[in-house]
């Protein structure tokens, strides 16, 4: 098959079959019902082996669909792992999950069957895998020092800002004290005295 019909498969791949009917052909429509097939199994368990995968497509996905030679499969495969990428390397958060949850699941199955040597032996594991047998690391406060701050009259070092030249310094301070004493002038209102009878 092409990329385009890859393409076509990938965008309807869990779209109705009568939506479906009339845009891809019998043989697109046969990969669509595989991948997505083998999709779902390795969203449900990212672990499935690629070999498992290739046995599962020649065995006609459990007989939902027809059963596909050796080659057929590997190309599928290389499909599927188009579309989902390879979920076991996606993070080491599903691993920890698996073993979180497997831990679990023998501390249940134990405590169901009166195992309590072997449930505490699994909450023992679980317990070492997740550090809840050790203290929190508690923070040291002798390492953490405050930003050191030098004081400068250098306004170089502020970004942004520019200095001003000595000569015009003096004439911007003229300017700006005129400025506001005139404003003053104009906003000021006389007091009135208050007093308290």
């Amino acid at each position: 098959m092409n990329s385009d019909s890859h393409a076509k498969v990938k965008k309807y791949l869990f779209a109705d079959n009568v939506e479906c009917k009339g845009i891809l052909s019998t043989r697109e429509m046969g990969l669509k019902q595989r991948a997505m097939l083998c999709v779902t199994k390795l969203m449900e368990r990212p672990t499935t082996l690629d070999s498992e995968i290739v046995e599962y497509l020649m065995g006609g996905c459990d007989g939902t669909c027809p059963c596909v030679g050796r080659s057929q499969a590997y190309r599928d495969l290389a499909f599927i792992r188009s579309i989902v990428g390879n979920i076991q390397l996606a993070s080491k958060a599903w691993l920890r999950y698996t073993i979180q949850q497997g831990a679990l699941d023998v501390y249940k199955s134990a405590y169901e069957g009166s195992d309590y040597r072997s449930a505490a032996a699994a909450l023992n594991v679980l317990g070492k895998y997740t550090r809840c047998d050790k203290e929190d690391d508690s923070m040291d406060w002798s390492e953490m020092l405050p930003p050191s701050f030098e004081p400068s009259d250098d306004i170089t070092l502020v970004e942004g800002l520019e200095p001003i030249p000595v000569q015009e310094l003096e004439s911007r301070r003229k300017k700006l004290r005129s400025l506001f004493k005139e404003k003053l002038s104009k906003e000021a209102e006389p007091a009135e005295e208050v007093s308290d009878v």
